[in-house]
């Protein structure tokens, strides 16, 4: 069996590999914020990917996360004013709430179940060094923390990082990079622990004998998307439509997101001090944030 490796969900298009998806990781370590597009909160609460423990507490577009994002772009637009640059706030394009799609392409739609196209969202504009700078603060100043696969950094001055750390606290800022890189292990951990659970490799044996009965040879649906050819379009390969209605008649998607959020769930249980760390961290950050917008609101 193939090692798993986290993809992006891109509804029909043809799913990540594990380099790009180190890197987004990286962003999203970054940037520190789920989305607060209206596209992440429509997406269905019900999908199985929406039951993983660690999904739940890193990335699902929760009300409080949405009031920290908020509160964090208007502090950094009076921030950016106040040095005579005007800030227009961008979404988050990593942590969108979307699906973790660690079992190959997942649907065959290509809106992965909203309707009609997303609207395009705004996006910083940098303009000089000047603005990067206030933005971003001394480019040799950061902090940074790592896990067993990568080390993230963020900026240590500029109204970014003054705004999360009104936020989160002159401690909190590193503690949350600290806690973020913690639980990005925990998701790596289990996906580990996953290739080793037998009810997993029987749900796999029973989709790759689906799959044989159709006439297609795969171990499991990483090495299936893996091997197609560049440029394949997974809407009209034969193969990946046999996938995916294998993966629906053995139900293999429900299963096998079943059997990870039991083992992220073992995770969780044997590392309660990060993840009790980290939801007390959220709630200061939502209470600073609800400070913050109430203000505003007056």
């Amino acid at each position: 069996m193939s090692p798993i490796r986290p993809r992006l969900n891109m509804g029909v298009v043809l799913l990540v590999l594990l380099p790009l998806a180190l890197v987004a990781t990286a962003a999203w370590a970054l940037s520190g914020r789920t989305s607060a597009s209206p596209e992440s909160s429509a997406r269905p609460e019900t999908a199985p990917w929406a039951g993983l423990p660690l999904y739940g507490l890193l990335r699902a577009p929760t009300d409080s996360a949405r009031r920290a994002h908020r509160a964090e772009q208007r502090l950094v637009v009076t921030c950016m004013a106040a040095q005579g640059f005007r800030y227009t706030p961008a979404f988050a394009a990593v942590d969108s709430g979307t699906s973790p799609a660690l079992f190959g392409v997942e649907t065959l739609d290509p809106s992965g179940g909203a309707t009609g196209a997303p609207e395009p969202q705004p996006s910083e504009q940098r303009r000089n060094k000047g603005f990067d700078r206030a933005l971003y603060g001394d480019p040799d100043l950061s902090i940074s923390a790592r896990n067993k696969v990568l080390r993230v950094t963020r900026p240590a001055t500029g109204c970014l990082a003054e705004a999360q750390t009104r936020l989160q606290g002159e401690a909190g800022r590193k503690q949350d990079l600290t806690l973020r890189m913690q639980l990005d292990q925990g998701e790596r951990d289990a996906l580990q622990a996953l290739e080793k659970d037998p009810a997993f490799r029987a749900l796999t044996t029973r989709w790759r004998a689906c799959m044989r009965r159709a006439g297609v040879t795969a171990d499991d649906p990483r090495e299936l998307i893996g091997d197609l050819p560049r440029g394949t379009d997974p809407a009209t390969s034969p193969a990946i439509r046999t996938d995916v209605k294998c993966k629906e008649s053995t139900g293999y998607l429900k299963a096998a997101y079943g059997r990870l959020a039991a083992m992220q769930q073992q995770w969780v249980d044997a590392n309660r001090k990060p993840v009790d760390e980290w939801k007390a961290l959220r709630l200061y950050e939502d209470g600073v944030a609800r400070e913050i917008l109430k203000t505003d609101a007056s």
